[in-house]
């Protein structure tokens, strides 16, 4: 099993690399994966009627192991929470092609800041909050007078 979500730290920048993972990684990521709800990407936004709420536990320990870098974890975070957080960027932007772009920019600052995450409010309120940011700052940086 291939993950092309590992991201390497050199100096202040981060490179994107494929890494294999081992065979106790594959297993966590196989039982991470396996009580996950359907794919809501942006490339696969079909309705999904029933809306399941994952295991608190499980996503509790997803949220601790990409903490800690488990590249598996991450990945269930994101098909979790990618259509939450593509549908907010189209909310404020109103241009699916820009959101699309900053849905992937919120993930990797998700991953870059996922270890300041306390816990002290629900995981959906913080990246919420991260999300809007970011939309806000490409707003500020596309018409920088309109905040003045």
């Amino acid at each position: 099993m291939k993950v092309a979500i590992e991201f390497r730290r050199l100096g202040s920048a981060f490179r994107r690399e494929t890494a294999v993972l081992t065979r106790h990684s594959q297993r966590k990521a196989q039982r991470l994966l396996s009580k996950r709800r359907p794919d809501r990407c942006p490339e696969n936004s079909s309705v999904d009627l029933k809306r399941r709420k994952p295991d608190s536990a499980s996503f509790s320990e997803a949220i601790r192991l990409a903490q800690q870098g488990d590249a598996a974890a991450f990945e269930f975070i994101y098909k979790h929470y990618c259509g939450r957080v593509y549908a907010l960027c189209l909310r404020m932007l109103h241009d699916p092609v820009e959101a699309e772009d900053l849905v992937q920019e919120v993930f990797i600052q998700l991953f870059r800041k996922i270890h300041t995450y306390r816990g002290e409010s629900a995981f959906s309120t913080w990246l919420h909050r991260l999300t809007a940011n970011l939309v806000l700052m490409r707003c500020a940086k596309r018409n920088p007078y309109q905040y003045r």
